[in-house]
């Protein structure tokens, strides 16, 4: 009887009909009422769709279809008579563990739970399991069909959000993500996506995201066939969140297979195929930031335990020939494994039809295949090659795995130690200034004088400290930082710390010395580190070791130095007495108490505005992550050298920003950070006092040829209220076009002097030198 109405509910037709056999049902024709389905299908070794043995999303979700199945046999056309179809409305997926491959075999568990009916109109809500070979792989919840007439269909709402998302998306919070690989690239032709889908994101993107033949086969894009995408833009800063917008377009043909086979009798567009297109861009986009260079034999992933929301409200029919995506990136990270999350809008025209939420996509490795270092240390090829071809020993994944992740994954087996318990982590997130290890001359548990490593980093220009900056280059915290990161590394890299897995260690830098030997503009190029080590020493409570390192460009040193670091147990650290034995040594302004009419109180950043070059130029206090100061007492003639004193103070608050990157389970803040303040009250200073007239177009410059010397004999934590620092001016040197201003300085926090700088400098040149 029902084969005589004009519309039935049908599975799709051949190629997207993927239901082997039907192993159980549960459910009684003519009765509404829950009711349940088991069907399987058996991926075909030689399945179209796959991509190097694996099976897309697409096809994973779309292998569920049986709940047509299911309704149909309780007899829903009888009700409908021809005059209504089946849609999609709502659903939730959850990916539980990887896609399947070719050869397994996909159990579905499928549930019907309930029906409503509204008049002529029937909604369902449904769920089901799948399993591959047995094992749980994927859930959907939640979800809603209803059988609808032409008319209601004809009159979509289209996806409506609401005040209350609209604001929450207004708030989201700004994030910066820095590529592993730069592409000019942000325009994705159909011609592109051809060569993403053999394989060769190098041809597409530049060669800085080429990889070796035969590394990474799976990572491409499916063929044309299933290609759900035929136009892409770019933005890799774009979005609600500035981690990336995507908006692409795929031109529908009438008489394309995806509408013949589905449904045979009512043809439409299936959203199976819609979600393929979203996962597609996600996959380009990790392409697009480099991401497959972390990995050397990986695939495409879900991710796993997240909720992706679906809502429909609106059909895609051979009436249609384009649809719109628009993606904007909602997460963008290297941990665990290189991710991307994004919500996603599509649209028929300007309005949109189908929203997915929290849709997320990894880079993971194959099951058996290298992902981290050996035991010893020492990894076979992972994949990632740096700008000059040259092999990495490991890459970003694992650094950042090193900032906050897992240490084995970053240091190999031996660190399986720490999974249970704090260790030392590297700075993370914006404080983070080392990328790679290229090599290492040492062995693992030897920690005698004579090791090295050379690592990398690569400087974005469009970093932060770039933009916050008073100078267009480098500063000195980064400087600091990139050598010192580079450095600990080496000793933590060779087991600084393995003798005695049971101590809780954290790690600081105590004494350090160091070198500008040239300034030159590092925007968009690659810092080499080349650390030696020079000498480890235990003592009770602390392992001691002392470093060399430089840093060059291009094979041009441009900084230098030497630094003491050391690994201390939490008791070491609560004994800490600063630099006087635990005495509170005033500062001078305390002891000498100079003639209120000498000192000059300002108020940063209240006053910053009036020390702007105002024709835009260069010399003016830096601002944002760089405000290290609430005010500055300054005296023109004062300090212990009569050129100049500046008494700094800073409130700390628990939320600074640079605590939860320095250190990851252990927050304190950046000696290199106190370096930066008290440069900021220097650069005041040469403000203040106008030293700078005469120079031609003057800009501030890291002073070169002055090695500044350090002392750190305690730490600023979340709850320590405050730091207050002194500076002492004791050189005003200048040099045709430039200006150096040399100083010493110590900085306290509450009751204790622990910082001590010796020929901390700032020097002001001209902009065209």
């Amino acid at each position: 009887m029902i084969d005589g109405y004009a519309k039935r509910v049908r599975l799709p037709a051949p190629p997207y009909h993927f239901v082997t056999r039907v192993t159980a049902l549960e459910g009684t024709t003519g009765e509404f009422k829950p009711a349940t389905i088991t069907t399987e299908y058996d991926v075909p070794e030689d399945a179209w769709y796959a991509v190097d043995g694996g099976v897309p999303p697409a096809v994973t979700v779309e292998a569920g279809q049986c709940d047509l199945l299911l309704v149909s046999y309780l007899g829903i056309d009888f009700r409908n008579k021809g005059e209504r179809v089946y849609r999609l409305l709502d659903s939730t997926l959850v990916f539980r563990g990887d896609l399947p491959r070719t050869g397994q075999t996909l159990r579905y568990d499928i549930s019907i739970d309930r029906f409503v009916h509204q008049g002529d109109t029937t909604l369902f809500f449904f769920s089901y399991k799948c399993y591959a070979d047995g094992e749980l792989i994927l859930e959907l919840h939640d979800a809603c069909a209803g059988f609808f007439s032409r008319q209601e269909l004809d009159t979509p709402l289209g996806v409506v959000m609401t005040e209350k998302e609209k604001a929450a998306r207004a708030a989201l919070p700004k994030g910066y993500f820095k590529p592993l690989a730069y592409t000019a690239k942000n325009h994705l032709t159909r011609a592109d996506l051809d060569l993403l889908a053999q394989g060769r994101p190098g041809d597409v993107f530049g060669p800085d995201h080429a990889q070796d033949p035969g590394i990474n086969p799976a990572l491409r894009l499916p063929d044309d066939r299933l290609r759900m995408v035929d136009d892409v833009v770019i933005d890799r800063k774009g979005g609600p969140r500035g981690l990336g917008k995507l908006v692409a377009t795929k031109r529908l043909s009438p008489d394309a297979w995806y509408f013949t086979c589905h449904f045979p009798d009512d043809h439409v567009l299936a959203g199976s195929l819609v979600a393929e297109g979203a996962v597609q861009l996600l996959q380009i986009y990790l392409l697009h930031q480099g991401m497959h260079l972390t990995l050397p034999d990986a695939r495409f992933q879900c991710v796993t335990d997240t909720p992706i929301e679906v809502q429909v409200r609106g059909q895609i029919t051979q009436a249609h020939e384009e649809i719109r995506y628009e993606v904007e990136v909602m997460e963008l990270t290297l941990l665990p494994r290189a991710t991307v999350i994004a919500d996603i809008l599509i649209y028929l025209g300007d309005k949109p039809v189908i929203r997915m939420k929290n849709l997320g996509l990894q880079v993971r490795e194959k099951n058996g295949t290298p992902y981290r270092p050996e035991a010893g240390g020492v990894p076979r090829f992972l994949g990632r090659r740096n700008r000059s071809g040259e092999p990495a020993m490991i890459n970003e994944l694992h650094l950042a795995h090193a900032a906050k992740g897992l240490l084995d994954m970053a240091m190999g087996p031996e660190f399986e130690v720490y999974r249970d318990s704090r260790a030392p982590y590297i700075p993370n997130g914006d404080f983070q200034f080392v990328d790679r290890v290229m090599s290492l001359k040492g062995t693992r548990g030897d920690l005698s004088p004579g090791a090295e490593m050379v690592t990398e980093y690569d400087s974005p220009p469009d970093a932060w400290y770039y933009e916050q900056n008073s100078h267009p280059h480098m500063p000195n915290a980064v400087y600091m930082e990139s050598s010192l990161q580079a450095a600990i590394f080496l000793g933590y890299y060779l087991g600084a710390t393995l003798k005695n897995p049971e101590e809780q260690y954290s790690i600081r830098n105590l004494d350090g010395r160091a070198t500008l030997v040239k300034d030159i503009d590092l925007r968009g190029k690659t810092v080499r580190h080349h650390s030696k080590l020079l000498m480890t020493s235990a003592v009770q409570g602390a392992v001691l070791q002392n470093f060399s390192y430089e840093l060059s460009a291009d094979g041009e040193v441009f900084y230098t130095g030497e630094s003491l670091f050391g690994y201390f147990s939490a008791a070491a650290l609560a004994n800490q007495v600063g630099l006087d034995n635990g005495r509170y040594v005033p500062t001078w302004i305390e002891t000498e108490q100079p003639d209120p009419a000498r000192v000059r109180r300002v108020e940063l950043p209240a006053d910053a505005p009036a020390f702007t070059d105002p024709t835009g130029g260069h010399l003016h206090l830096p601002g944002d992550k760089f405000a290290l100061v609430d005010h500055v007492d300054l005296v023109a003639d004062g300090g212990r050298h009569g050129h100049g004193y500046l008494h700094g103070r800073r409130a700390v608050r628990p939320d600074e920003w640079y605590f939860d990157c320095h250190f990851h389970r252990d927050p304190v803040m950046p000696g290199s950070l106190g370096v930066e303040a008290v440069l900021q009250a220097l650069r005041l200073f040469v403000l203040e006092q106008d030293l700078a007239d005469g120079i031609e177009q003057p800009r501030f410059a890291m002073a070169t040829d002055v090695e500044m010397a350090w002392k750190y004999r305690g730490q600023i934590l979340r709850d320590d209220k405050e730091l207050f620092f002194d500076v002492h001016v004791k050189e005003i040197r200048r040099e045709g076009d430039r200006l150096l201003v040399i100083a010493d300085a110590d900085l306290w926090k509450p009751g204790l002097r622990i910082y001590e700088l010796t020929d901390v400098a700032v020097e002001v040149r001209s902009a065209q030198a």
